[in-house]
């Protein structure tokens, strides 16, 4: 038992006078450091460890780095969705690697860029990703979708990270980040000639 105790007996008075005895004060302290004890144990087992979860990135391989099967490998162009986060919140789109047209979108949860991925997924009733898991192998003429992201120097951080949650929300199988060249910059002002595979002469 916790007891506190002010102290009893008394003193002589200065004049002499008679002594006189003091009750001594006793305080039983146990019942709150039970409760404190109760409180700290309660906060310890129910609290929660942050979790930070990871995400898987995939970044495309550096000229060095490709293979002679990665030079040969052809990709079917309609597979591949290129999405650029350009400044002040906005991104730019198109389908295929030649003969592009851009279109423009917002990070709308229904109708912007969430929907761009839905569309592009579901192009085709027969994904790969879904042949996958019900037979082990990916199947013939099955769709593979692709979505290349790429970010400019002006654009947020925050919209990188917005644009790779859609995706796993998404469940996009095949996403990467890319670097923003000049021919992106070009393709996003309609100058690029794609047959020639160079700007466009004015």
């Amino acid at each position: 038992m916790a007891d506190v105790d002010s102290g009893g007996g008394g003193g002589r008075g200065k004049k002499g006078g008679s002594k006189t005895k003091k009750k001594s004060t006793r305080i039983d302290m146990t019942a709150m450091v039970d409760v404190a004890f109760l409180l700290l144990t309660f906060f310890v087992l129910t609290a929660v460890i942050q979790d930070f979860s990871v995400m898987a990135l995939t970044m495309p391989p550096k000229d060095d780095q490709l293979t002679e099967d990665d030079l040969k490998a052809d990709v079917d162009e309609e597979k591949v969705v290129t999405i650029v986060l350009g400044e002040k919140d906005t991104v730019h789109y198109f389908h295929r690697i030649t003969d592009v047209e851009v279109k423009n979108t917002t990070f709308d949860p229904e109708t912007g860029l969430a929907e761009v991925i839905r569309e592009h997924l579901n192009r085709h009733p027969r994904r790969c990703d879904d042949e996958k898991a019900k037979y082990g192998e990916e199947t013939e003429g099955c769709w593979d979708p692709i979505f290349v992201i790429k970010a400019k120097k002006k654009s947020k951080y925050r919209n990188l990270v917005d644009c790779l949650d859609e995706m796993s929300i998404q469940s996009a199988p095949k996403y990467a980040i890319d670097v923003f060249n000049s021919r992106d910059s070009l393709i996003l002002l309609g100058k690029w000639d794609f047959e020639n595979r160079a700007p466009m002469v004015e």
